[in-house]
This record gives C-alpha cells, structure tokens and sequence, in this order.
C-alpha cells in the first residue's frame, strides 16, 4: 500500500507536468525551496528540481544524502559537493536542451548569468508558474497540519492571557509566547512574534521592545508557530485596564469589519472583493484611512503565499483555500487595533479555524 503522503506527493507531480506540457528540449527549473517541498516533500535547505518531458531530477548535496532518501523514496536525485543550482545546470548542459524556464522570483542574477554562461545555445525563459495557484488549494493533510498549529498558538495565548502583569515589558510576553509554543509541540515560530503596548500598537510590524505594560495599554500580540512546515497566524488585541471610549468604538469597528469580510468570504471570489468588504466598513466608521495594509493573505508552508487578499488582488481564490482575515486600526503615537482570523474557504463560504473569541477583553 502507498502511504497516503507518498501518494499525494505523485499527485503533485503529475499535476505540474500536465500542466506544463513540456515539449523535447524543454526543461523547467523549480528554485524555491517551498515550492520544492509542497512538490517532493524534501525539506532541506539546498534544492533544485530539473524537469523535462521525460523525467524530474531532485539536486542537492552530501548534508542530505540519508534525508532526501527519507524525505523522497524513489525519487531520482543526484548528490553534489556544493552548489545544487550550480549542479543541476552542470546536468542540464549535458541534454539537448533548447528553452530553459526558471522561477523568475526565486532565481539570482548570479545563478541567471551562470545559466547564460553554461547553456549558450539556450533560451532561458520566465516560468508561468502555476504553483503559488496549486499550493494555495489545500489538502485534508494540509488542513489538519494548519489546524494542529493554530491550536497550539490559540491555547498559547490563552496561557498567557492569565500571566501578563504591569510592569512586563513587550519582550517578555513575545518570549514567552515563543517559548510555550515551542513546549507545547511547534517546531518554530511562523514568523518574528509582534508584541506592542499603547502607542506601539500603532506600528503594523512593531518589534517588541523594553517598553513596560502600564494601566489604560492596549496589548497587540501578532503570533504564530509551524507544525511539519505548515503556519498559523493570529492576531488578537486585548486591554490592559479599561478602554476610553474612542478605543473601544475602533476596536467595535475592527471586529465588525473581520466578521462581514468572513460572511462575504467564499472561493472563488477575488481578492479585492473582499480586501474592499472591510476597508469600507471601516470607512463608514472614519477609519479608512487608518488601515494602512492588506486585508489578508494566504498560508501554508510560507506565512505569507498566494492569494493576496488586497485592492491589487486580481485573481479568483481557489477552492480550498486557507486565508487569514486581518482588519486593523492605527492611530500613530496612540494605539493600534488589530484581529486576525484564518479561514478556511469553499464555494460554501468561510469556516473560521479559530476557536478563541474576538470580543473585547479587559485584564
């Protein structure tokens, strides 16, 4: 029996090259390092994938010689001594090769000129790549490795809902979400954790800083961990001591925009549609101006992947999508407000992953 991973991992494959259609002298090279595993299931850190009309070559070198036959059973791989890109247009060069087409955001200028310099009689070429598109429609494999971390970076939070104290300072509680979600089972964080009081708030992608908790703050956790390279993200803002009532009302505006973009969330919808749903709540509030960034995006084995969930976002969401929903408030030198969701999207709508609520809460 083919283990069900295993299989999927075929699947995959057999997707891209119909997709491509590759004729005789074709050849596509897969450089980054996500796209490669999603497609292989290899995680190392030196990879490239060769395809042509008849075959795939996985590269790589020595460092992983017994993952990759883990990692990849009956995968056709070569082992080199150092640079994979560098081996993999070596092997390249010794086919009839005509067109070469490479991810043209996961290729340097310095592997460009190398593949111009080696492969003189080839065209090198811009993939139309279909796998930010394939990635993004997730697995019941996928779901649940997402779900398992969220639910590590939810129970996290609510941990350390009952330690925050006056006088803490905003790396101690980013330190501390790290580490309970390490010890809880994720095997990273997603991303650098965002923790920012009061006035901090106001800056989307606050780092946390010595500044201490003090009565009346406003407390913005931005957070996730990986559990088998796949993400979760969330963000909740609780208050430290009773809101004014400016806050509160931003606040009230912000989780009504969350919950009507969810209610109009559903596959198939583009992104803009949707980014437009809760800028123009917000608007109606007075706030418009004051969310300053996209309304979502997707995740999966990157924290941030396709579909944009923004006014550029042009393309339909694929079925099966897993998104995050995160309106934000913020008011420069004051407070920021921000919640954040993940949703899993059908035709049928959007199933929120969360389970913890977004209604206000006072420490």
């Amino acid at each position: 029996m083919v283990a069900p991973y295993t299989a999927s991992y075929a699947s995959r494959i057999a997707k891209l090259r119909g997709h491509l259609k590759l004729e005789q002298g074709e050849a596509v090279l897969v450089t980054s390092l996500k796209d490669i595993r999603w497609l292989v299931g290899f995680s190392g850190s030196n990879a490239v994938i060769v395809i042509d009309r008849d075959g795939l070559l996985l590269v790589t070198d020595g460092r992983y010689a017994v993952q990759v036959g883990q990692e990849c059973p009956g995968l056709d791989v070569k082992i080199t001594s150092g640079n994979a890109f560098a081996s993999a247009i070596d092997h390249v060069a010794t086919e009839p090769v005509h067109t070469v087409h490479c991810q043209a955001n996961h290729i340097t200028w310095e592997q460009s000129q190398l593949t111009h310099s080696k492969l003189q009689k080839a065209d090198l070429q811009p993939l139309d790549d279909p796998l930010p598109e394939f990635r993004a429609s997730k697995t019941e494999q996928e779901i649940r490795l997402i779900e398992e971390a969220l639910e590590i970076t939810e129970s996290v939070y609510e941990e350390c809902l009952g330690i925050i104290e006056d006088g803490m300072t905003e790396l101690d509680l980013a330190a501390e979400l790290d580490y309970r979600q390490r010890i809880a089972g994720g095997q990273g964080q997603a991303f650098d954790t965002i923790v920012a009081f009061g006035e901090n708030a106001a800056l989307p992608h606050a780092r946390p800083s010595a500044r201490k908790l003090a009565k009346g703050d406003v407390i913005l956790m931005d957070f996730g961990c990986v559990v088998d390279g796949y993400h979760s993200d969330m963000t909740r803002t609780v208050f430290f001591g009773a809101p004014t009532d400016t806050i509160r009302m931003s606040y009230m505006a912000v989780k009504e925009a969350l919950e009507a973009a969810a209610e109009r969330a559903s596959s198939g919808l583009i992104g803009a549609t949707l980014d437009a749903v809760a800028r123009d709540l917000l608007s109606r509030h007075g706030l418009g101006s004051f969310f300053q960034h996209s309304l979502g995006h997707g995740v999966g084995l990157d924290i941030h992947e396709f579909p944009t969930l923004s006014s550029r976002g042009a393309s339909p969401i694929p079925d099966f999508s897993i998104i995050t929903l995160e309106p934000g408030v913020y008011i420069p030198g004051e407070y920021g407000i921000r919640i954040e969701n993940m949703g899993l999207l059908s035709p049928d709508g959007c199933r929120i992953l969360n389970r913890t609520p977004i209604d206000p809460i006072i420490l």
